[in-house]
């Protein structure tokens, strides 16, 4: 995509919600015609109702509201030197799957689960025992037309997440880009983990700002992260991205928004 403008559009732009408080702000996001990243954790999972559901789909319809998923992540381990971890977590990507159907949308995010402090010096370790959960994970994806995007989480490098890339080669798995993650727990920067990435594998930006003390989703522009190079240089990885921006308050959505459109690149 060397040469070619990106141009940012309202349209193109998701934004992080967390089931619960996206169930509490419907009318709200319904107004402002936001697209919504809806993140399901364990809870959601298991206490949805099928009236929520029906709601939910109701409302973005008719307002014409993009939705895609960001599943469990919390205690889940694929890679876990614990068969029984591993086998929930399975059980975790499948059940999120599901809710996936539910709401009538086929792309989810699902973090790699790599921990450095458990697994130091041995991300081929991770890999051996994470693999059959993950393959046993994408079979089911391709099942469903469901895609999968495998963000780096507390990943130091990519190796983890790349590595997963190349070893299951399914058009229903790419590579979720946390900039704010890279920033705040990699051991270089984001501008140089990207160039791990082969191109084409990253199908979805999650952007929030932070001074590289810690994942502080300061709205964007108040960290010391450079979007404007990251968002060029990722769309020269030779695909456009989903951009989700992951606020932690209703006044960061306009304070994002406002910020990506105003974006030049």
């Amino acid at each position: 995509m060397e040469g070619a403008l990106m141009r940012i559009t309202k349209e193109k732009i998701y934004f992080h919600a967390p089931y619960g408080m996206l169930l509490s702000s419907l009318d709200w996001i319904a107004q402002k015609g936001i697209n919504c990243e809806i993140y399901a954790d364990g809870a959601a999972l298991d206490y949805y109702t099928d009236d929520e559901i029906g709601k939910i789909n109701d409302i973005f319809g008719k307002h014409g509201i993009k939705k895609i998923i960001h599943g469990p992540f919390f205690d889940l381990n694929p890679g876990s030197r614990d068969p029984k971890i591993r086998d929930f977590t399975y059980e975790r990507f499948i059940s999120a799957f599901n809710f996936c159907e539910k709401l009538k949308t086929n792309h989810i995010v699902l973090h790699s689960g790599f921990d450095p402090v458990f697994y130091k010096d041995a991300p081929d370790l991770f890999l051996s025992l994470s693999m059959p959960v993950w393959k046993e994970t994408v079979k089911a994806a391709e099942s469903k037309n469901i895609v999968i995007a495998i963000e780096n989480s507390i990943d130091p490098d990519p190796e983890v997440v790349v590595g997963l890339l190349r070893e299951l080669k399914s058009p229903s798995v790419e590579a979720c880009f946390d900039a704010g993650h890279y920033y705040a727990f990699g051991k270089m920067s984001p501008f140089d983990a990207l160039k791990w990435y082969p191109d084409g594998s990253i199908g979805e930006l999650h952007l929030s700002d932070n001074k590289g003390d810690f994942d502080t989703h300061l709205p964007l522009g108040e960290g010391n992260i450079d979007f404007r190079r990251l968002l060029s240089e990722a769309w020269q990885k030779g695909r456009e991205p989903i951009i989700t921006s992951e606020p932690h308050s209703r006044e960061d959505i306009e304070v994002n928004l406002n910020y990506l459109l105003s974006l030049d690149i």
